[in-house]
């Protein structure tokens, strides 16, 4: 069974001038987990969306309930 967080962020990379607006409920499936910061959602986005670590902004994250 998965956990779902509510998300908001953008994606841009480097030195472009438009970005990407994400938002919504997203699901990881296995146990739930703390995340110690923005980049480790990062992480987990980008590899979920197919986009670079660094080029998303973490605006909101919050587990649902």
């Amino acid at each position: 069974m998965g956990v779902k967080y509510y998300t908001h962020f953008i994606s841009q990379e480097i030195g472009a001038a438009d970005y990407e607006e994400y938002r919504g409920v997203v699901e990881l499936c296995g146990r739930s987990r703390r995340f110690n910061g923005d980049r480790e959602i990062a992480e987990v986005l980008a590899r979920s969306f197919d986009l670079e670590e660094d080029d998303i902004q973490v605006l909101q994250w919050q587990q649902l309930h």
